[in-house]
């Protein structure tokens, strides 16, 4: 940095200035000031994952194609008989393959169409306009208009609405009415998922059939209850409920997971006191437990209101009493 400049003599009178010796003092050029960078937004998701799958299972197709194509050729060389007969079967599997395909295809959509109706139920369930909710509780109707024990409280529902509720009391009545019965099936499901799953991990004497126990029964009560909310999963949809499920409680705090079986643990009994193996079965049925209720919300085409949601702290009372 420069020192100060010396200051110039001024004359007071502006009768007796000398316009020649005024000096026009330019300015220094200011140094340049560092901003922060901006935050970066969001990276835009990159499809080159799907594209990678889809290229590579594109190109896999293509070479079984291949193979199948000169071994049908080769057979019909040798007998029409066999090569009929394999390119009969070959038709099958195919028939086969592409039904399987578009039965998860539509199991996934049936999953991902409830997540869409949650989240317009969500928006509408403090809503105090009229006439918006009646397009979401029309396509959640026609969800379950074709299951029998679900006539009666759909008509119920249609008997007790009026044009006096507004959106968000539209939605509750429906809820209450319609779901309810399928929310308590639905519990009943986590109960006995969690209540199973921690007596046989108790009894186990492996800790390798704990890890099959504890996925093969979490898989089995994860399909029932999205069965129960009309989603009937395949594969990739239980997959993907599985998924979100894991998100949900890990979102939702492993710690205190793991806090809450550890009192369960601690104080549900002397024996859960004292035995290892009682201990791993409590906390794998709270992680059980905790799973399945994220299932009932995720697989629920209308959100839970916050004193209808299932309490984990409850259900741990009813499996540990």
């Amino acid at each position: 940095m420069s020192g100060p400049r010396p200051v110039a003599p001024f004359e007071l009178d502006p009768a007796k200035i000398d316009p020649g010796r005024i000096a026009v003092v330019e300015p220094e050029p200011a140094l340049p000031v560092a901003l922060p960078d901006a935050p970066a937004g969001p990276s835009p998701r990159r499809p080159w994952r799907r594209l990678l799958l889809l290229g590579g299972a594109g190109f896999l197709a293509a070479l079984l194609g291949l193979e199948a194509y000169d071994l049908i050729v080769d057979l019909f060389e040798r007998s029409d008989l066999l090569g009929g007969a394999f390119s009969l079967l070959l038709a099958l599997v195919a028939a086969g393959a592409i039904g399987l395909g578009a039965s998860e295809i539509a199991s996934l959509r049936r999953l991902t169409a409830l997540g869409d109706l949650r989240t317009t139920g969500a928006h509408l369930l403090g809503s105090q306009v009229h006439g918006r909710a009646d397009a979401l509780l029309d396509r959640v109707e026609r969800i379950y208009r074709d299951r029998g024990e679900l006539r009666g409280p759909i008509e119920r529902f249609h008997g007790q609405a009026s044009d006096a509720l507004n959106d968000g009391e539209r939605v509750q009545l429906f809820a209450a009415s319609v779901l309810t019965p399928l929310d308590r099936r639905a519990y009943q499901l986590v109960k006995t998922g969690a209540r199973d799953i921690g007596a046989l991990t108790a009894l186990s004497p492996l800790g390798v059939l704990d890890g099959l126990i504890v996925a093969g029964r979490a898989l089995a009560m994860l399909r029932a209850i999205a069965r129960v909310y009309g989603v009937r999963p395949g594969a990739a949809a239980t997959t993907a409920l599985l998924r979100r499920t894991l998100r949900n409680v890990i979102a939702a705090g492993i710690g205190e997971l793991v806090s809450d079986a550890a009192v369960e643990t601690l104080g549900a009994s002397l024996l859960a006191f004292l035995s290892t193996r009682a201990g791993q079965g409590v906390l794998n049925g709270v992680l059980a437990a905790r799973l399945g209720l994220s299932a009932m919300q995720l697989c629920r085409p209308l959100p839970f209101a916050k004193d209808e949601l299932p309490s984990l702290k409850q259900l741990r009372k009813e499996l540990f009493e």
